[in-house]
């Protein structure tokens, strides 16, 4: 196979090169390519696949980060705690000492430090900053990954649009397709490196296409009886079912492809192991993919209530190499300007702590990394004031940021969509572009 002839130009992290994937390619004759596997093949077309769209990537922290233990330190302040600053490639930016390996890709960062929303409620939190929407008891609103995956929908395509990766610390507190149904709901991936049990067919493909000829003829009978909605609906469900178990894009889950010093660069972690799957479901055409952080201690997740100054070091110790890894590679890779990542949580945490550093909810100057895409890297904007407990530069909302992710993926955040219900809803209700990332 190509790669075995080709020397890859990886680097001390495993990471390859824009230059050595180029000259993978420029070597390749007509009989090297006769002979690819599927995955020299799938990134022999990486960039075709590229070229359909620009894809996100959502780091989501569970529970709402320490604005002070991750990349807003306030040294000098009575609020501070004992997190020291390190500081970062990026001249007078500085992040807390947790952070070593992503204070070396704030070139590759665009750092919102005024965030700022009136919900301080996880539950209420979350539906805002992962829809765009307050809570509305008539409104099932969808979750942004579903947005996307909607407008990105591609019937031939056969993976999901929508890939999450990790478990939400709270499942009832979890954001869904809502009114979009179930066609645009998220793959969800528990474990990254593991299929879910019950994606590989138990029957043979000649056993299991045989049967969904069956099907199609029981469905057809079903829709001459006055069914034909219900049945049209359940015979797209299982061609996308059946495309998608016996597919050879699956080899996009299959970490163990990937070199060793690669996947130890991102973290041998949950977290790290999904920045990586993240990398490749995107370099394979996925539009949206989620990878949720709350950490392996305990079920508190980012949500530090108590131990803060104890665990929030092992929480970023865990999502650091992840985050900075993910960077990287997708920048040597050349997909950093077609993937947007984003980095956030429902909100940050009060100033105020207690004795072993827990603090609570706080809306007011919590953060959002935004990296690729197509925006202006390199920078920090807004600020909160020398204590860290007021926005005293450039607030920043909610709306603002949905507004700022249509015009990265090319979405015009005033068009409607209607629901299954047949109600128009708009992709964004207010809010502005953030013009400094552009």
């Amino acid at each position: 196979m190509l790669r075995n002839v080709v020397n890859l130009d990886l680097d001390s992290a495993g990471i390859r090169s824009r230059r050595g994937f180029l000259a993978q390619l420029a070597a390749g004759t007509a009989a090297g390519v006769a002979s690819l596997s599927w995955r020299d093949m799938l990134i022999a077309n990486a960039e075709e696949v590229r070229k359909q769209g620009k894809s996100m990537i959502l780091l989501w922290m569970d529970g709402g980060p320490s604005q002070f233990d991750t990349f807003n330190p306030k040294i000098g302040s009575q609020f501070q705690g004992p997190a020291k600053a390190i500081p970062t490639n990026v001249p007078g930016v500085e992040f807390a000492e947790y952070w070593p390996r992503t204070a070396q890709v704030m070139d590759k960062i665009a750092l919102i430090r005024s965030m700022k929303s009136d919900e301080r409620d996880h539950f209420r939190a979350i539906k805002l900053v992962r829809t765009g929407y307050p809570i509305k008891p008539t409104i099932n609103y969808p979750t942004w990954g579903s947005v996307v995956a909607r407008d990105r929908w591609d019937p031939g395509f056969d993976l999901p649009a929508f890939v999450r990766i990790g478990k939400p610390r709270i499942t009832t507190r979890d954001v869904n397709s809502g009114v979009l149904g179930p066609r645009y709901a998220a793959f969800r991936i528990d474990e990254p490196g593991k299929l879910p049990p019950d994606v590989h067919p138990a029957a043979s493909p000649e056993v299991l296409r045989r049967r969904l000829e069956l099907a199609a003829q029981v469905d057809e009978q079903f829709a001459k009886a006055g069914s034909k909605k219900a049945a049209a609906e359940q015979r797209e469900i299982y061609d996308r079912t059946s495309r998608f178990v016996l597919s050879p894009l699956l080899s996009a889950f299959e970490l163990d492809k990937e070199p060793e010093k690669l996947r130890d660069a991102y973290g041998r972690n949950p977290f790290g192991q999904g920045c990586l799957l993240a990398r490749r479901l995107v370099e394979t055409g996925v539009s949206f993919v989620e990878v949720i952080s709350t950490g392996s201690i305990n079920d508190q997740g980012w949500d530090t209530h108590k131990r803060g100054f104890k665990e929030n070091p092992l929480l970023a110790a865990e999502t650091d190499s992840g985050y900075a890894t993910l960077l990287t590679d997708l920048a040597q890779r050349g997909m950093l300007d077609n993937t947007l990542v984003v980095w956030m949580g429902e909100f940050c945490r009060t100033p105020k702590f207690d004795a072993d550093g827990g603090r609570d909810h706080y809306s007011d100057g919590w953060l959002a990394g935004f990296s690729g895409g197509g925006v202006k890297m390199g920078q920090v904007i807004g600020a909160t004031d020398k204590e860290g407990v007021h926005v005293s530069d450039r607030p920043v909302g909610v709306q603002d940021l949905f507004v700022t992710f249509c015009k990265v993926l090319g979405m015009d955040p005033h068009s409607e969509y209607v629901t299954d219900q047949n109600q128009p809803l708009k992709l964004v209700e207010g809010g502005e572009l953030i013009k400094e990332l552009f």
